[in-house]
């Protein structure tokens, strides 16, 4: 008799023991099967703190994993369930949860590229970067402000309350999804302080100009070229304009108080009293109206030497004009 119940359970034994195997082989095979034989790229994201039973329902709701269950106990068998980092990530559901579990721990977080245009102004890259589901425009533009990036060198000297418009350098950069909006910012700052050298900036300065009066001068140049060929010959025009102590009349300051579409502004937005109207106030506004780009910059420091006092433009040229009256031949010619 004692020696029936010794067999028995070392068979119980072995038993065990064989389904214990059996049964994480099959855990290991089923989570090597991807959830899906169709491809749909699908982005994930892990909050800070989520444990692994919170990631794998959070998989299976996006249809990415069919068995939270097994996600949690192939990541326990791994030991890996408390190595998933957060983030956000690109997942596809081909995926296995042993290809998502090889992501999620490695933390390869999704990049994405922003492209931001030259001219552009704070609130419009705002909204491009809402539209690509980085932000909200309202986020990024409370936060565009010098007193966030105080410590920022060539910030230095202006007011804190001063927005950062003009010197969020248009590039195109490289970003995890899950960057923050001050990131973002700092990345751009970091842009500008990369391309704008001391030899520009002791440029501006030898013609006079403080770094922000520079910045906005080049701004308004930009606005008014449109990436014109004719950017240099435009940039003179604003400097015989300052020489002469006439207003500059750009219609890219109208469109910054009004946040119009890029247009040719009414006669009543030409009478708007703000000081950024520079039809009724002469020489610079109190700050850039875009964040210019490089080649605005050189232009700006580097204007060709005229007598013209007015262009008009049209496609990427410009028409220039020392009279006012030849102005509004020009102004019969090409636009009207």
């Amino acid at each position: 008799m004692k020696k029936i119940i010794i067999i028995l359970v070392v068979v119980l034994v072995v038993g065990i023991f064989g389904y214990s195997k059996w049964s994480a082989a099959n855990m290991v095979k089923k989570a090597s099967v991807p959830y899906s034989t169709q491809s749909k790229a699908i982005s994930f994201e892990i909050k800070p703190g989520e444990s692994v039973g919170i990631v794998g329902a959070n998989l299976k709701t996006e249809g990415l994993i069919v068995d939270s269950n097994l996600f949690t106990a192939y990541a326990k068998k791994m030991e890996v369930d408390k190595k998933i980092k957060a983030g956000i990530y690109t997942l596809n559901s081909n995926m296995s949860i042993k290809n998502i579990l090889q992501i999620l721990v490695s933390g390869e977080r999704t990049e994405i590229w922003i492209t931001i245009p030259e001219g552009w102004r704070i609130d419009q890259i705002g909204n491009y970067l809402e539209k690509q589901g980085i932000t909200t425009s309202k986020e990024f533009q409370d936060r565009a402000y010098v007193k966030n990036f105080a410590s920022t060198p060539f910030l230095s000297g202006l007011s804190g309350s001063t927005t950062l418009e003009g010197y969020l350098f248009p590039d195109t950069y490289r970003i995890f999804a899950d960057t923050t909006v001050d990131q973002i910012i700092q990345t751009m700052l970091d842009g500008f302080a990369n391309k704008v050298t001391k030899d520009i900036m002791d440029g501006a300065n030898k013609k006079g100009f403080t770094l922000h009066q520079f910045i906005t001068l080049t701004s308004i140049v930009e606005k008014e070229s449109a990436h014109s060929e004719d950017i240099r010959k435009i940039a003179s025009v604003y400097y015989n304009r300052l020489e002469q102590g006439m207003p500059f009349q750009s219609d890219a300051t109208i469109t910054y108080i009004t946040r119009r579409a890029d247009a040719r502004p009414t006669i009543d937005e030409t009478k708007v009293d703000s000081p950024y109207n520079t039809y009724l106030y002469k020489g610079l506004p109190p700050g850039p109206v875009g964040n210019p780009g490089l080649e605005a910059m050189m232009a700006t420091l580097n204007p060709e030497t005229t007598d013209y006092l007015f262009f008009v433009s049209k496609g990427n040229r410009a028409y220039f004009a020392k009279t006012y009256e030849e102005h509004l031949q020009n102004i019969a010619k090409y636009l009207d």
